[in-house]
């Protein structure tokens, strides 16, 4: 089978050099492979656009995930006689250090923590700073990336406990009543075990009620398990579109304003 050929999106001039070494060795990566993304992200059971969201850059993975990337694509190069770009390690050092903060006023991967890069973008002495591109979001998937971009800032802001009347995602419900399995899944993801974590995630999106996947939602958004949430949310995008609504209106009715926006946006990409 030949190799399919890619056309990556530009990624935007805001990622740090080090996210940005890591995105691109990933894209290398993935090179090796001739199936669709769709196919690959079935193997790795996560949703396509979270997938998507790691090659573009919107978000790092977790490592569990990188490394069953890597393991998939290289029993398929090996089949076919290609050759990976790079070893697991060094794919895995690059990720380490795109998450490294310089200092809490600078984003992961800054300049100051990478300055080992290999990839920096060059620049010409006195020539002014260019401007960021700002394109007008036209599909669902540019609002979906600029979604989670917000969750992934909302557990700082969140630490303290806050009145029912005076913040987002709270329950009314104990902690384990809806879903009492989170203490196992919590469990999982800690011990690595990311297949049964996966299997659980996608079950409770795919067969729990509206109420009982919000709460779960934000029984794990509590916990700090932001990617448990998502990875939720993605899978339960893929029912049908009754079920779909019920669960926004769910989430929205627990003022999970930014949870229902990233459902119903992912549900668009589905459809």
């Amino acid at each position: 089978m030949p190799k399919r050929s890619h056309k990556w999106k530009e990624l935007r001039s805001e990622v740090p050099p080090a996210q940005r070494t890591f995105v691109l060795m990933l894209r290398k990566v993935r090179e090796v492979s001739s199936r669709t993304q769709a196919q690959i992200a079935g193997d790795l059971y996560l949703a396509p656009t979270s997938l998507s969201n790691h090659l573009n850059g919107s978000r790092i993975p977790e490592a569990e995930h990188v490394e069953k990337l890597y393991k998939i694509l290289d029993d398929e190069a090996a089949a076919s006689s290609r050759p990976m770009p790079c070893s697991l390690p060094l794919l895995l050092e690059l990720r380490d250090k795109a998450l490294v903060k310089h200092c809490d006023c600078c984003a992961a991967g800054s300049p100051e923590a990478a300055a080992s890069s290999p990839d920096p973008q060059p620049t010409v002495i006195g020539s002014p700073a260019p401007k960021p591109l700002r394109r007008r979001p036209r599909r669902p998937r540019v609002r979906l990336s600029i979604l989670r971009h917000s969750i992934l800032r909302a557990p700082a802001e969140a630490k303290v406990p806050v009145p029912l009347q005076g913040g987002d995602r709270h329950l009314t419900t104990p902690a384990d009543a809806a879903w009492p399995e989170i203490r196992t899944l919590a469990e999982s993801l800690s011990a690595g075990r990311s297949r049964d974590a996966d299997i659980m995630m996608w079950s409770a999106a795919t067969t729990l009620s509206a109420r009982d996947v919000q709460i779960f939602v934000a029984q794990c958004r509590a916990a700090g398990m932001e990617d448990a949430a998502d990875q939720v949310i993605t899978n339960a995008a893929r029912r049908d579109a009754q079920a779909v609504l019920s669960i926004a209106s769910a989430l929205h009715n627990s003022e999970q304003y930014t949870d229902a926006g990233l459902l119903l946006a992912a549900a668009a990409q589905e459809e």
